[in-house]
């Protein structure tokens, strides 16, 4: 897989409501580390727990070909369009490393990972 296009991944945190949401670019040799990871992480039959309505929700990784690993909760779930895949990541590494990616003051001063 093809990731050295780092202007194709983009990552997003879920923060905000009624406000879009802070979203930066990813490089491709961060994303090709992130999939390694989800690639270690065991598979998950809980359901995805449910975000708070405001607040923090959880972050996005979504790749040029348009899957989505959604993290939040110790849970990070691949969608695909047509199928949805969930991990187990009790230690929040998925979402911490991808959240670690950006850039100064991207992210709102309250937030804390």
């Amino acid at each position: 897989m093809d990731t050295s296009r780092s202007a194709d991944w983009l990552a997003k945190a879920l923060v905000f409501s009624g406000r879009p949401d802070p979203a930066w670019a990813v490089p491709g040799s961060v994303a090709e580390e992130l999939l390694r990871l989800w690639s270690e992480l065991p598979s998950s039959t809980d359901r995805q727990p449910s975000p708070p309505a405001l607040g923090y929700r959880g972050c996005l990784l979504e790749a040029p070909d348009g899957r989505t690993w959604e993290s939040f909760g110790g849970q990070v779930t691949l969608k695909d369009g047509q199928t949805t895949e969930s991990r187990g990541d009790p230690g929040r590494s998925f979402e911490r490393q991808l959240l670690a990616t950006a850039p100064a003051n991207t992210l709102p001063p309250f937030f804390s990972n």
